[in-house]
C-alpha cells in the first residue's frame, strides 16, 4: 500500500490590489508584494481612474510582471476585487490595499497554516497601524447586531494578546486571503456597496455556506488606517450607514434582525453621548461638520438603503438556500463576535 502524499502544499496565490489615486503609498505596497518568498505568486493591480499616476509608474516599474486592469471610471473597491478575481488564476487570491504594505513572509505564514486545513475559505492576517508597529489595527472583524463592524483589536497595544492562531468571524478587507472555492461557493463581492463593510458581507455568506476563518498572527502587516477616504468623511460615514443595513437585512439571524432597529438605537444614543462628551470618533465627525449635515447624511443612506431593499431580500433568500450551518450555530456566530456599543462608540 502507498504511503501517503508528503508533497508540500504550494498553491499558486494571486495578490490583488485596488488603487485609486494611492500615490506613493502604492509604490511601497507593490514594491512589498514583488519581495515576497512564496515560490508562485501573481500579482493584479486594478486601477479606478487615478489621476495622480501611480497606476503608469507601477506599470513601467513592473512591466510584464505586473497584471493591470485599467478601469475608466472609479468602479469601487467590490467591483475592483471582483474584476481581479475573474482574471486571477490563483487558488487563493491574498487582498492588499495600496495604504498597506506587507512583510516578505506575509503569504508563505497565511498558506502554511491552512495546508491540510479544507474547510478554511478565509485567513485574517495581524495589522498594524503604519508608523505605530505596536498598536493593532485590526486582528479580524467583530460585528455589532444592527449590520456594522469594527476591526477587532482596533487600538489596542500589541501586549502579545493576539499572538495565538485563532478562529474568527471575518477578515479586514485591507489584508486578507480567500479561497477561490469558497468565492465561487458564496459569490464574489456585492458591487452594490462600492466600498465599506463589503468584506463582512462576503465573510458572513462564507460562514454562513460552512467555510470557516482563522486569524494568523504570524502573517504581518502594516496599514495606513482610511487614507484614501478619512476617518471622519461623509463619504465613509455615508456607505457605512447604508451598507450596514444591507449586511442587517441579508446576514442577520431574523430575530436579531427585528431587533436591530433597537440595537441601532442604542448605538446612535452613545455615539450622540461620545460626541458631546467630545469622546470616541463621532467627537471628531461633528467638530469637522454639522448636527444638519449629519442629520441630512443618514436621511441620505437610509433612503438609499430602503431603494436597495428589494434587491437585498432577494440576496437574503439565495443565502438562505445554501445556508450549512444550523440557527443556532447561526445565532452563536453572531453572538461569540458581538461588538459591543460602549467600545463601539467611545474607543478612538
Amino acid at each position: 500500500m502507498s504511503s501517503p502524499s508528503t508533497a508540500p502544499y504550494t498553491p499558486r496565490v494571486s495578490a490583488v490590489v485596488v488603487n485609486y489615486n494611492a500615490g506613493e503609498m502604492l509604490d511601497a505596497c507593490l514594491l512589498s508584494l514583488f519581495a515576497q518568498d512564496w515560490p508562485d505568486l501573481e500579482v493584479i493591480l486594478v486601477d479606478n481612474a487615478s489621476k495622480d499616476g501611480s497606476h503608469e509608474r507601477a506599470a513601467t516599474t513592473y512591466g510584464d510582471r505586473l497584471r493591470l486592469i485599467r478601469n475608466a471610471k472609479n468602479e469601487g473597491f467590490a467591483r475592483g476585487n471582483n474584476q481581479a478575481f475573474a482574471m486571477a488564476t490563483g487558488e487563493w487570491v491574498f487582498l492588499l490595499n495600496p495604504d498597506a504594505v506587507a512583510d516578505t513572509s506575509a503569504i508563505t505564514e497565511l498558506m502554511r497554516f491552512v495546508a491540510g486545513k479544507p474547510d478554511i475559505g478565509m485567513l485574517a492576517c495581524r495589522i498594524h497601524r503604519m508608523g505605530e508597529p505596536n498598536v493593532f489595527d485590526s486582528a479580524g472583524l467583530l460585528l455589532y447586531p444592527d449590520g456594522v463592524c469594527r476591526p477587532r483589536a482596533w487600538q489596542e497595544k500589541d501586549l502579545g494578546q493576539y499572538d495565538r492562531a485563532e478562529e474568527v468571524l471575518a477578515p479586514h478587507g485591507c489584508a486578507c486571503a480567500y479561497r477561490k472555492t469558497m468565492l465561487a461557493d458564496t459569490g464574489d463581492f456585492d458591487e452594490a456597496y462600492f466600498c465599506y463593510l463589503e468584506d463582512l458581507d462576503i465573510a458572513m455568506r462564507g460562514q454562513l455556506g460552512g467555510w470557516k476563518c482563522w486569524y494568523v498572527p504570524t502573517s504581518r502587516i502594516l496599514h495606513h488606517k482610511s487614507a484614501s477616504a478619512g476617518n471622519y468623511s461623509k463619504f465613509k460615514a455615508y456607505h457605512v450607514e447604508r451598507n450596514r443595513i444591507w449586511n442587517a437585512v441579508k446576514l442577520l439571524p431574523r430575530f436579531i434582525l427585528l431587533m436591530s432597529p433597537m440595537f441601532s438605537l442604542n448605538r446612535y444614543m452613545m455615539q450622540g453621548y461620545a460626541a458631546a462628551t467630545h469622546s470616541g470618533l463621532s467627537s471628531d465627525f461633528v467638530k469637522e461638520y454639522s448636527w444638519f449635515q449629519l442629520a441630512w447624511l443618514m436621511l441620505r443612506a437610509y433612503v438609499a438603503a430602503l431603494w436597495g431593499l428589494p434587491r437585498m431580500l432577494r440576496a437574503r433568500a439565495r443565502i438562505m438556500k445554501r445556508r450549512k450551518i444550523s440557527k443556532r450555530e447561526w445565532y452563536e456566530l453572531v453572538s461569540r463576535f458581538k461588538l459591543d456599543a460602549i467600545e463601539l462608540a467611545l474607543k478612538y
